[in-house]
């Protein structure tokens, strides 16, 4: 089954991405764009394109065009500078990520080819470490650069350029690259993002990625200031360096980007940034709800109350399962503010303004971005309308090969409806796949869930092998209030005809990933540790 998107598509641009963003907001260079809400340092859009032609002018300079150029932190807005200027000298930008070990690191820096990582001084050893007896360049962003194996034969205008505490550098011989036509846009990539599991990094390409963006959008007015948005999504990631790159600039909007997210800094930012839009993850907002309360027209936490009222939306990427579905209310009656997914690329979607499909259709995480295309699969060929398979999406900025018009298996099972709205089920690697058919998880899960003695489960597929070989069995962890676990047990009992071998295991806490979700790899580590 083939699905495009419903959203209205403008022809794609042939350009690049700063020629685009920069002419957009060529007429607001003083604006503050973005603001770090920990130290309140500003960011104009005039010091962010000027920065970052300098930054290219150096690096161009120093012989890094085209390369790979990585950034090894979390927290410091000085990687949106890194970042267009990997673009304007038609390379590739990286985020590395920070929760990974020294061997991981190591490993993804060795794989994309990386030539140059900027770090700050609180990962320095961390990234020395990890980088030891490499051929590498490394700059230090918040304190000048750093003097390493590499770089002591390094051009001193380079130094000076990726020192910020100098004066940068301003070659008037530097020429950005540019995209003239669509087979070059292609062949660019805009930056790097490592799936989860998968042996290869997904290959994001400039071409595209405005394709929903007028550049005579008008800019914000006395009559319609600029908007403020407090982002509690960490810009390491793909979504996130777009989200305080490009959202800006092309909406009008101020940026206040939170270095972490816990309960009182989100509520305290709001409180004094006033946004009208949160950027959130499923994990923020659940630690929010877990100590939060609403106390007339404020939030409580603890002895403290905050003044949301200013928020009107929250913008969530991929709420799925029995959680989200409970979560999405309790939000919106704490904060008065409404819940919006995003589907696919956050930042394309929040420039479209697209905001979800309505009336909700239960299960769905919103509506595919314009220009993306979705196919939905079971077993390498295409299900009819309305049956369940594994969705892969087209969209002309990304693929996982040098063929442009493959199409990139999200791991999701689900399906997309003939009006672009996506729905899932599960990831396919959590299904369980039974002689009676493929199931999702969270089919079983919403029946142990209505007995009243149940308190959280999970179910996962336990495959055991057996002298007649593997057979696969669904097995429901649950957790049960205090003397009920024989009612559950009972419970699990009466599936067994839908749900051939189903069994319990009761626990005491079902482990949970970032998006609210079972954490269903770890309990199947459990089982076959039992085994």
């Amino acid at each position: 089954m083939l699905v495009a998107s419903p959203l209205r598509s403008q022809l794609l641009p042939v350009g690049d991405i700063p020629t685009h963003v920069f002419r957009s907001a060529e007429s607001r260079l003083g604006d503050v764009m973005l603001v770090d809400a920990e130290t309140e340092q500003t960011f104009t859009i005039g010091d962010i394109i000027t920065t970052s032609t300098r930054l290219a002018a150096g690096l161009s300079q120093a012989g890094h065009g085209g390369q790979v150029i990585s950034v090894f932190d979390n927290t410091n807005l000085r990687c949106v500078y890194v970042y267009y200027a990997a673009l304007l000298i038609g390379g590739t930008y990286q985020s590395l990520g920070t929760d990974i070990d020294a061997s991981q690191l190591r490993d993804r820096i060795q794989r994309s080819a990386t030539s140059v990582v900027f770090t700050t001084r609180k990962y320095v050893a961390q990234l020395k470490e990890a980088t030891l007896g490499m051929d590498l360049a490394m700059y230090v962003l918040d304190h000048g650069y750093c003097k390493c194996r590499t770089l002591c034969a390094a051009p001193e205008s380079l130094a000076q350029c990726l020192s910020f505490v100098h004066q940068l550098l301003d070659d008037p011989m530097f020429t950005p690259v540019r995209i003239t036509n669509s087979s070059d846009a292609m062949s660019r990539p805009a930056y790097l993002a490592y799936v989860a599991g998968s042996p290869a990094p997904l290959t994001l390409s400039h071409y595209g990625m405005l394709s929903t963006h007028q550049i005579s959008r008008p800019g914000p007015t006395a009559q319609s200031p600029m908007r403020t948005v407090v982002s509690a999504i960490p810009f390491a990631n793909a979504h996130g360096i777009g989200n305080i790159a490009h959202y800006p600039m092309l909406s009008g909007s101020r940026v206040v980007q939170l270095a972490n997210a816990d309960p009182q800094t989100c509520l305290a930012a709001i409180e004094k940034w006033k946004p009208s839009t949160l950027l959130a993850t499923y994990d923020a907002l659940a630690s929010i709800l877990a100590i939060t309360t609403r106390k007339g027209n404020k939030l409580v936490v603890g002895d403290h109350e905050y003044d949301t009222s200013s928020l009107n939306v929250i913008f969530v990427h991929e709420l799925r399962g029995c959680i989200a579905e409970s979560i999405r209310g309790k939000v919106a009656q704490l904060f008065y503010a409404r819940l919006v997914e995003l589907y696919g690329f956050m930042e394309t979607g929040l420039i479209a303004g697209v905001i979800t499909e309505y009336p909700r259709i239960a299960g769905s995480v919103g509506i595919l971005c314009p220009n993306v295309t979705a196919r939905v699969t079971e077993a390498d060929r295409d299900v009819e309308d309305g049956c369940y398979g594994e969705i892969l999406v087209s969209t002309p900025r990304m693929a996982t090969s040098s063929d442009v018009a493959s199409y990139f298996n999200t791991g999701d099972y689900g399906t997309v409806t003939q009006s672009g709205v996506v729905i899932v089920k599960a990831r396919v690697a959590d299904l369980i796949r039974l002689p009676q058919g493929i199931f999702a998880p969270a089919d079983i899960e919403s029946r142990i869930f209505e007995h009243p003695a149940v308190v959280d489960c999970a179910a996962v597929a336990d495959t055991s092998q057996t002298d007649d070989g593997c057979v696969v069995r669904p097995c429901v962890f649950v957790v049960t209030r205090s003397g009920c676990s024989h009612a559950a047990e009972s419970l699990v009992y009466t599936l067994r005809a839908e749900y051939p071998g189903i069994y319990t295991r009761f626990t005491d806490h079902i482990p949970r990933c970032f998006r609210g979700e079972p954490d269903r790899a770890a309990l199947r580590a459990m089982l076959a540790g039992q085994a």
